[in-house]
């Protein structure tokens, strides 16, 4: 890595750090921190440019973190100063390096060519600490991949690719999809759609509605050792009319009087375990796909 030293917050690259990260830029991505970093060098993404401060040597993980990146990283560095660092980030602590990586990037096709047995549909969630912790999760309970639809936050916006702790630069994530795109190719691969909502829901008389009787399960109770795609949706309403018309049948989560809903990443949390609990915590190794570089 060819390293230049930069001393102004006007420097066209700083700018960019700062377009990147505002999302003003499709095709990459805003790193921050040593944590992110590491996992971006691990999971092999291609890197575009490198921000540090002189602090990034002052403990033992910043210097070997650096150590790798003049070494090992082909891409244009900057030694910056500890203002244009605090320019370049968002957080009020800066680590002290900051990268802009290739998006990931995964066509819908590509998630359903390799035989996933265990995904996740965002459906338009609006939040993306939410959406990053669902990744996170979705990674550690061993899910194939996840895949967003139209008018979802964006799973590599700064704020949720720090919730997923660099968990979407691994699992495999395609955006901004049809819904009905997605049900389709889950009925011409035989995956089950299986849509969460709250536990109950009564006609104006108060009685529970048939369709509920009928095709909603306690969590526990839904079969989920075979392929299966577990839909979580907008934090304020649920799941869309679309997905309760197309889901092969629905999961809710007990609870107690006087509690209408859980936040939407404790929910996909709780559905997954449960999907990894039922298949024996056997997590299939090499399982995630290679990411392509974002077409421009």
């Amino acid at each position: 890595m060819l390293v230049e030293k930069i001393t102004s917050r006007q420097n066209p690259l700083v700018k960019r750090f700062r377009r990147v990260r505002t999302m003003g830029e499709r095709q990459h991505i805003f790193l921050e921190g040593v944590r992110l970093i590491e996992d971006a060098i691990q999971a092999g993404a291609h890197f575009e440019s490198v921000a540090f401060t002189s602090e990034l040597e002052s403990n033992e993980r910043g210097a070997a973190l650096l150590d790798v990146l003049l070494r090992s990283v082909q891409c244009r560095g900057a030694l910056v100063s500890k203002q244009v660092m605090e320019a370049i980030v968002d957080t009020q602590t800066p680590q002290g390096v900051a990268a802009l990586v290739s998006r990931p990037y995964h066509e819908l096709d590509d998630i359903f060519s390799a035989d996933p047995d265990l995904l996740v549909i965002a459906d338009e969630l609006q939040d993306p600490g939410n959406l990053g912790a669902i990744i996170r999760t979705a990674e550690a309970a061993g899910a194939s991949g996840l895949i967003t639809t139209r008018y979802t936050v964006d799973p590599f916006n700064d704020k949720a690719i720090r919730a997923s702790m660099g968990s979407a630069l691994r699992l495999p994530i395609t955006t901004g999809t049809s819904r009905l795109d997605v049900a389709t190719r889950c009925r011409e691969h035989k995956i089950r759609i299986i849509a969460s909502r709250a536990p109950t829901t009564t006609t104006q008389e108060g009685a529970e509605s048939t369709e509920d009787q009928v095709t909603s399960s306690a969590y526990y109770d839904v079969d989920m050792t075979v392929p299966t795609a577990l839909i979580v949706g907008r934090e304020a309403t649920g799941v869309s009319e679309l997905w309760a018309a197309n889901a092969d049948g629905f999961a809710h989560i007990p609870m107690s009087d006087g509690v209408e809903s859980l936040n939407v990443a404790a929910a996909a949390s709780i559905l997954l375990y449960e999907a990894a609990r039922q298949r024996g915590f056997e997590f299939k190794p090499g399982r995630f796909l290679k990411p392509e570089a974002v077409r421009p």
